[in-house]
């Protein structure tokens, strides 16, 4: 019984899974497209954004672009994945008894 979250996908380096927050950061930024995500559209399940960004970019080879977006008191970024990926799989967590 899975208990987490759990993505299968191909990227340029092949095949890959990734489970928890990284696979649902995957998600978010696939369906984002060239609109990209940010850490506060994010926040009330990625509390380390950033870093599940980074997981995919060096454990997976994608490339994530984080743009700079100015805002009063300095910037933030958005993320937009541009390798190409496609989802394979998805399984959610089974719901406890």
């Amino acid at each position: 019984m899975s208990c987490v979250l759990t993505v299968t996908a191909i990227g340029p380096l092949g095949v890959f899974t990734v489970r928890g927050q990284t696979a649902k950061a995957l998600l978010w930024l696939s369906d984002a497209g060239k609109r990209g995500v940010t850490a506060q559209e994010v926040s009330s399940w990625a509390y380390r954004f950033s870093a599940y960004c980074w997981d995919l970019r060096h454990k997976h080879g994608l490339t994530i672009v984080t743009h700079k977006e100015p805002h009063e008191g300095g910037w933030h970024g958005r993320h937009e994945l541009t390798s190409p990926v496609s989802i394979v799989e998805v399984k959610q967590p089974k719901k406890a008894a």
